[in-house]
């Protein structure tokens, strides 16, 4: 149906694009702490074979390594 005048209501209707300051998070509070990894990797300086050893608590640690032909000991520095 049509009407003969337009009607005189108020138009709620506005517009929100973009950002909105009001409404969401700040990233600096959400960040997340990444954890150190609590092993590492060392290659024996005598055969190459990789070893996966926990990570040490000291700064200079000696790593023996474990191909059993080899039994190589590295001192090794963080």
């Amino acid at each position: 149906m049509k009407s003969k005048t337009i009607a005189e209501e108020e138009d709620s209707y506005t517009d929100r694009i973009g950002w909105n300051a009001s409404i969401g998070t700040v990233l600096e509070d959400n960040e997340e702490i990444v954890e150190e990894p609590k092993t590492i990797t060392h290659q024996c300086s005598m055969c190459g074979s990789m070893m996966t050893i926990p990570k040490p608590k000291r700064e200079r640690y000696r790593i023996v390594c474990s191909y059993p032909q080899c039994g190589h000991s590295d001192t090794v520095g963080i």
